[in-house]
């Protein structure tokens, strides 16, 4: 499968000729509102943040569950199935914290630019 690539017009690709300008503070601002964003998901305390990665290592495991399935004695897809929930729950919580490295590495990014805009306003206005 080849790489896609936008139509050679899509507006933005060209700075001159599609007239892109920037704002380092907007984009600085944008990427401290992503990281704001963020925390909900990614941070806190436990029970601070409904849904964050936190509350669904202790919330989401379903180690009630699995347990309670584990203790049906003769039927041994119980057991079969508190390990499927369990492989599950650390599935996805591998999935969740890879979402949130990659969000994190895309915000650094957003803010990376920022400071790049800023270093060539400043050198543009200096007469550099």
């Amino acid at each position: 499968m080849g790489e896609t690539q936008p139509p050679k017009n899509w507006p933005g690709l060209e700075a001159e000729r599609d007239g892109v300008t920037y704002d380092a503070k907007k984009i600085a601002s944008i990427a401290e509102a992503l990281r704001e964003a963020m925390k909900p998901i990614g941070g806190g305390t436990y029970g601070e943040y409904p849904g964050s990665i936190q509350d669904l290592s202790f919330n989401g495991s379903l180690k009630a569950e699995s347990d309670h399935l584990r203790s049906i004695s003769r039927w041994q897809a119980g057991e079969s199935l508190a390990t499927t929930l369990e492989q599950a729950h650390r599935e996805f919580l591998n999935v969740y914290e890879e979402v949130l490295k990659n969000m994190s590495v895309a915000i650094s990014l957003v803010d990376a630019g920022a400071g790049n805009y800023k270093i060539t306003n400043a050198a543009n206005e200096g007469g550099g």
